[in-house]
C-alpha cells in the first residue's frame, strides 16, 4: 500500500488539456468522410491537406488507401510519429487535426500500437477477485476496454513508486528500451510523491519519497517527456486522482501535483489528461459521503469493512479509466480514433 500525505494543494482549474494541437482543419477526399484522429478510411481521390504544424505550414495528405507509419510532416514541429497519420497529416507529437471527431471511422485502416503507463499503486494491476467487486485495482488495468484490439495497454505501474524511484529502479529504462515510434506513454504520480515522512532505501541509500510538486516532481517528470520523445513515441501525463475526503465537494488532494503537470505539459508542448480534476469532480457529486462499506461504490473496501482513503476498488477504477479516455478525446490525441465507441 502506498504511503499516504495529508497536505491537500490549491484546486488547478481545467479540464484535460491539450497544447499546440496539430493540423487545425481537415478536408475530406472525394467520395470520403472527414479523417477521424488523422484517418481517412481508406477514401479514394484528391487526399486530405491539412495544417501541420506551428508555423502553419501546410502538409498534402496521401490521396486514397492507408498511409500506415505517421510519417513526419513538413514545417512546424516534428510530428513525433504520430502513429494514426493516415490518410490525413497528423499533428504535432500524434495529435490529430482539429476537426477530426474521434469516432470508431477509418479504425480499421490505423496501425497497431502500444500503450505504455508509467505510476503507481492507483494505477497498477491486481488480480481481482470474482467473490469481492470492492477489491483492488487500479485504472491502468481497466483501459483496454475503451479501445479497440489495435491498442495493447502495458501496464508497467508499480504500487508505492515517486516518479523518482521508478526512475531510479530502472522501470523507466525497461519502458523505453521497449517502446516504438508512436506509441504512447501515459505517465501518473503525485500520490507518493506528496508523501513528506516516508522513506525508502536502495542500494543501501535512504531517500525521501517526498519531491516538491514545483520543483523537484517537474525534473523527474521530464526524464519521462525527453525519453519518450527521443524514442519518437508520444508522452501524456495523467494528474493523480484525489482521496477520498474528495467527497460531497471536499477539497481537492494533490491538486498542487496536478498543477505541475499542467505548467510541464505547457511548456514542453505536450498534452496532459486532468484525471485528478475529472475525479474531483465525480465525487464531489455524491452527498452524503459514504461511510459504510455497503454504500461504498469508488474506493477500496478492506477486509475490515473499512475504507480506503487513497485506492480503488473495481468500478472506482473504471470509471476513471473512462475519464482517461475521454480526456485523450478532448487532447485531440490520434489515440482517439481507436476508442470503442
Amino acid at each position: 500500500m502506498d504511503p499516504q500525505d495529508n497536505a491537500a494543494g490549491a484546486g488547478a482549474q481545467g479540464g484535460a488539456h491539450a497544447f499546440g494541437t496539430g493540423g487545425s482543419s481537415a478536408a475530406p477526399a472525394a467520395g470520403g468522410s472527414i479523417a477521424n484522429a488523422g484517418s481517412s478510411a481508406g477514401a479514394s481521390g484528391a487526399g486530405i491537406t491539412g495544417s501541420s504544424g506551428e508555423n502553419g505550414t501546410t502538409a498534402a495528405g496521401t490521396g486514397g488507401g492507408t498511409n500506415s507509419g505517421g510519417a513526419t510532416s513538413s514545417g512546424g514541429m516534428s510530428n513525433h510519429a504520430g502513429a494514426a497519420g493516415t490518410g490525413a497529416s497528423a499533428g504535432s507529437l500524434g495529435r490529430a487535426g482539429s476537426s477530426a471527431t474521434g469516432g470508431n471511422a477509418g479504425a480499421l485502416n490505423l496501425p497497431a500500437v502500444s500503450l505504455y503507463i508509467a505510476g503507481d499503486s492507483t494505477v497498477s494491476e491486481y488480480t481481482l477477485d470474482p467473490k469481492d467487486a470492492k477489491s483492488q485495482a487500479g485504472w491502468g488495468q481497466m483501459l483496454s476496454p475503451n479501445y479497440t484490439s489495435k491498442v495493447k495497454v502495458l501496464d508497467k505501474a508499480v504500487g508505492g513508486r515517486t516518479a523518482r524511484r521508478f526512475i531510479q529502479e530502472g522501470s523507466l529504462a525497461a519502458i523505453l528500451k521497449l517502446i516504438q515510434p508512436g506509441d504512447y506513454l501515459l505517465v501518473q504520480f503525485g500520490t507518493n510523491d506528496s508523501n513528506t515522512t516516508a522513506k525508502y532505501t536502495l542500494d543501501g541509500v535512504e531517500y525521501p519519497y517526498f519531491a516538491a510538486a514545483e520543483s523537484e516532481f517537474k525534473t523527474y517528470l521530464q526524464q519521462y517527456i525527453t525519453g519518450a520523445l527521443e524514442k519518437k513515441a508520444i508522452p501524456v501525463l495523467v494528474t493523480p486522482p484525489p482521496r477520498n475526503s474528495a467527497y460531497c465537494k471536499g477539497p481537492r488532494s494533490l491538486a498542487n501535483y496536478g498543477q505541475a503537470m499542467l505548467e510541464l505539459a505547457k511548456a514542453d508542448d505536450i498534452s496532459v489528461v486532468d484525471l485528478g480534476l475529472k475525479t474531483h469532480a465525480h465525487l464531489s457529486a455524491i452527498c452524503p459521503k459514504p461511510t459504510t462499506a455497503a454504500e461504498e461504490l469508488f474506493f477500496k473496501v478492506n477486509a475490515d469493512a473499512s475504507i480506503d482513503g487513497t485506492h480503488f476498488q473495481e468500478n472506482g477504477a473504471r470509471i476513471m479509466a473512462g475519464f482517461v479516455a475521454d480526456g485523450v478525446d478532448e487532447a485531440k490525441l490520434a489515440l482517439s480514433g481507436y476508442r470503442q465507441r
